[in-house]
């Protein structure tokens, strides 16, 4: 008996609750909300990217009945743009629909001497786009696709996480030795790491690729503070660091005096632990 007194009683209750609540059936869309989560990044998307995919597949929810806006249908249309990494919809009580998306964030752009040109995202996913992002890192010379994901992508990706380099390389160049060549922001210098440490494991190639870059960029440092600094940024215009323990530079021969980008507290090449070996340029 106190069973049924108890489902009665919730019987009760749901059908009161339900009587109460306005039939939300009919009630039309005014309003969507579009968030991009991370506009502010280097992305390409924006809210009228989105409403454009959704109106051209009649998905956009203003002006129709709430019980006829399909949220999955919208979510599965939006993961169709290559440039979108997660989306989610949702209606709100008060009659709107919000649609919040995050992006693929593309890391570099790739303009390889056979022709391909399209962007890389922060785990090696080809964007291809037409867009020009202007503070990404551009990567030129021999390179296939393969080795631009498994390879590059973990260099570039170690420069931007890295609070000094991160704004500092402009170009990357892989000649067909595979040795990789940086154009930097500031000098006039172009600067050659050598070859990425290659191995068939990813996470042990991912690990050598950080260490390898680690190492040329802290003798790079070195260099620039106790080098450059003493004999001028425009004096070498090819600053060779593939080889441990030596800096081979190549002179300028239109260098006119040690200028340029001055560095506090400067110390003599030799403290910097490598030796600088200076060549002439070929004729």
């Amino acid at each position: 008996m106190v069973t049924l007194d108890v489902v009665l009683a919730a019987y009760i209750i749901l059908a009161v609750t339900s009587f109460n609540r306005p039939d939300r059936s009919n009630i039309i869309c005014e309003k969507v909300r579009i968030t991009i989560a991370d506009k502010d990044s280097s992305g390409f998307l924006s809210a009228l990217d989105v409403k454009k995919q959704l109106t051209d597949r009649h998905l956009y929810p203003k002006g129709k009945q709430l019980s006829f806006v399909d949220l999955r249908a919208i979510e599965s249309t939006l993961m169709e743009n290559p440039f979108i990494n997660t989306a989610e919809c949702y209606k709100t009580e008060d009659g709107n629909v919000g649609i919040i998306v995050t992006q693929r964030l593309p890391l570099l752009r790739v303009k390889g001497e056979n022709g391909d040109d399209y962007y890389l995202d922060t785990d090696g996913n080809i964007i291809k786009n037409n867009r020009y992002t202007s503070d990404l890192i551009v990567v030129t010379g021999n390179i296939s696709n393969w080795y631009a994901q498994e390879y590059v992508v973990p260099a570039v990706r170690w420069l931007t996480e890295n609070e000094l380099w991160n704004s500092q390389v402009e170009q990357i160049n892989i000649l067909p030795d595979k040795n990789m060549e940086l154009v930097p922001r500031i000098g006039n210098h172009i600067v050659c790491l050598g070859r990425l440490p290659e191995s068939a494991d990813k996470e042990r190639r991912m690990k050598n690729i950080n260490k390898f870059m680690e190492m040329k960029f802290s003798r790079l440092d070195k260099f620039y503070r106790y080098g450059l600094n003493e004999v001028g940024w425009n004096k070498y215009c090819y600053i060779d660091l593939e080889f441990d323990n030596q800096v081979i530079c190549r002179k300028n021969k239109h260098h006119s005096g040690d200028t340029n980008h001055p560095v506090a507290n400067p110390s003599p090449a030799s403290s910097a632990g490598v030796t600088a070996k200076a060549t002439t340029p070929q004729q």
